[in-house]
């Protein structure tokens, strides 16, 4: 099939080299231990110059070793998969304390990240009720009308926060959802500086939640952690005052999980 004129341009913004070097490595990973510079330029179609250089560049930054003809990879192409492998992780690793925080709350207790424009529920775990609202792992929700996204909204660099923003549509989900930008920035920015959110009848009328953010060892926000519950005849600052200090407590003890790590 002929090559259409938005797939050439597409393929024109690429970096070949970058794309040689990563289907070199998924050669690696296909199970063979050991290559010579001659195997790299049979199975990537490549000349010999450019598996050196390949083999070299990758010898250079510490993700191949070299013993003689022959590359292997070394312990450091490791590093490449680590962050994805710790997000993967998250949920196992906050389980304990998700379940603890729920039994101590009496509570539904949820982990959250933050997926282009939704929070996407990772993890969750409910108390022994009848009334529940249905928030399965996986479910995706409007981040700026949820306590866990804008925890996570809240945590966003100040770019993407403004990106967020200008991209998103803010529909008015209950009487109460806040849908105007300016005072959308004005509530993040609050979040921000007090560290946690909490948020009324915004998503669905007559339920609250709490919620905090989740640092990384470089302090970079990761997820949210968060408590959902019926309002009932309780004020927010009861909700502040009740729920607040446990669901701090359960987030420091996940941080100090994911710094150990």
């Amino acid at each position: 099939m002929p090559e259409t004129d938005a797939a050439r341009k597409d393929k024109e913004e690429l970096l070949d080299s970058l794309s040689k070097g990563l289907a070199l490595l998924r050669l690696f990973a296909t199970g063979v231990g050991r290559l010579t510079m001659q195997d790299v330029a049979e199975r990537l179609e490549v000349t010999r110059a450019a598996a050196r250089r390949l083999l070299l560049t990758l010898q250079h930054n510490g993700y191949l070793e070299q013993d003689g003809r022959f590359f292997a990879l070394t312990p450091r192409v490791m590093e490449l998969g680590y962050a994805y492998f710790a997000s993967m992780t998250l949920p196992q690793l906050a389980r304990p304390y998700l379940q603890a925080l729920c039994a101590d709350a009496g509570e539904s207790c949820s982990l959250g990240v933050l997926d282009g424009d939704a929070v996407v529920l990772v993890a969750r775990e409910e108390p022994h009720q009848l009334l529940r609202v249905d928030m399965a792992i996986g479910r995706r929700m409007p981040a700026y009308a949820h306590s866990l996204g804008r925890v996570l909204l809240a945590g966003l660099d100040p770019l993407a926060r403004e990106h967020y923003l200008a991209a998103t549509t803010l529909r008015k989900l209950t009487p109460f959802t806040v849908h105007s930008r300016q005072a959308l920035t004005r509530l993040l920015a609050e979040v921000e500086h007090q560290g946690f959110c909490v948020l009324v009848s915004e998503l669905v009328d007559g339920y609250a939640g709490i919620s905090v953010p989740l640092r990384d060892q470089t302090g970079k926000v990761v997820a949210a952690l968060g408590l959902s519950m019926v309002l009932g005849s309780r004020a927010p600052a009861v909700l502040e005052a009740e729920f607040l200090p446990p669901l701090q407590r359960a987030a420091a003890q996940i941080e100090a999980i994911l710094r150990s790590r």
